[in-house]
């Protein structure tokens, strides 16, 4: 169990700050760009709406599950790919949850 807290928490304090940070650079981008559709309303869906401290809310969230994920692997080849998915598929399940749960 320490071992995972230790993983845990190494992966957290690298991934999170990595996440946010070039999640937000990205998103500063498309809107100098005039890529992203902010006078659309909100669509959970749709990358193009989502206001920026969604985005780095979202980002912080995918870093969480990433280093859980990769730390209860440990350390193999694999391991980094199946975190990554694991996380990308737990980003799209979790809204569907919560507004299973909240009816």
């Amino acid at each position: 169990m320490l071992e995972f807290l230790y993983g845990f928490l190494a992966r957290s304090a690298v991934m999170i700050p990595t996440v946010v940070i070039v999640g937000t650079g990205i998103w500063l981008m498309l809107r100098k760009l005039g890529l992203l559709r902010l006078d659309h309303p909100f669509n959970r869906t749709d990358m193009r709406t989502w206001p920026l401290a969604y985005a780095a809310v979202n980002a912080a969230i995918f870093g969480l599950i990433f280093a859980a994920v990769a730390a209860a692997l440990g350390d193999h080849e694999i391991s980094v790919g199946a975190a990554a998915g694991v996380a990308a598929i737990m980003l799209g399940v979790l809204p569907m949850l919560f507004e299973r749960f909240q009816k």
